[in-house]
């Protein structure tokens, strides 16, 4: 896990990580990722904004369709590989 303080919401969007804590996946990084957002309360806006995202709860930001695609294709091997 490469953490960084100043995570932008695309940044958290792209991080493996990441999308198994946000999607509450049962995994190391899970337990990885609530340990950091608890150390790095300052990017709390940004990983709610992902985290709504992921879960399809924000309209105002969208991805196309390719990009929707392969972020499914990724999340789904990355938790084929646990």
């Amino acid at each position: 896990m490469n953490f960084k303080i100043n995570y932008k919401v695309e940044d958290f969007l792209r991080d493996d990580e990441f999308i198994c804590c946000a999607l509450n996946t049962s995994s190391e990084a899970y337990t990885k990722w609530e340990s950091l957002l608890k150390r790095y309360s300052g990017s709390a806006n940004e990983t709610e904004k992902a985290r709504a995202i992921l879960a399809g709860e924000d309209m105002m930001y969208t991805l196309d369709p390719e990009e929707s695609d392969r972020l499914k294709g990724r999340i789904f091997a990355s938790l084929a590989m646990k």
